[in-house]
């Protein structure tokens, strides 16, 4: 790997990394999900600083070009964060489902405890 492709590298890797932390800091980011970018960071930079590592890799794995022993690993990270992801997606919608559900029957209660003059009254003014 040529000189100026792994400066360029770890430039670009030093700007994410201070990126990411700057989302940290301000909140936007959790820690859990910014710790799994952190960690490819510095996977991309020990294969940026030792090239040779890669190539074993690649022998490893029985693939010829460590390129696409490169490649490999990549998609199956990118795999890991999409289910990562899809779990909490589906975390989050259950959540969701129970919560609509749980206000829906506190309003029902609410409804039915209420006396009859105030309950039309607080839905004329809550539409």
């Amino acid at each position: 790997m040529l000189i100026e492709l792994r400066i360029a590298t770890l430039v670009i890797v030093s700007c994410i990394f201070i990126l990411l932390i700057s989302l940290l800091r301000k909140q936007k980011l959790e820690l859990k999900y910014c710790l799994v970018w952190i960690f490819a960071l510095l996977g991309i930079a020990v294969f940026s600083i030792f090239p040779s590592l890669l190539d074993r890799v690649s022998v490893i794995l029985g693939i010829d070009v460590p390129v696409n022993a490169f490649f490999l690993i990549c998609i199956a990270f990118l795999a890991c964060i999409c289910v990562s992801l899809t779990i909490v997606v589906s975390t989050l919608s259950y959540n969701l489902r129970k919560l609509t559900q749980n206000i829906a029957i506190m309003e029902n209660e609410r409804k039915s405890t209420a006396p009859e003059g105030n309950s039309d009254n607080k839905e004329s003014i809550s539409q």
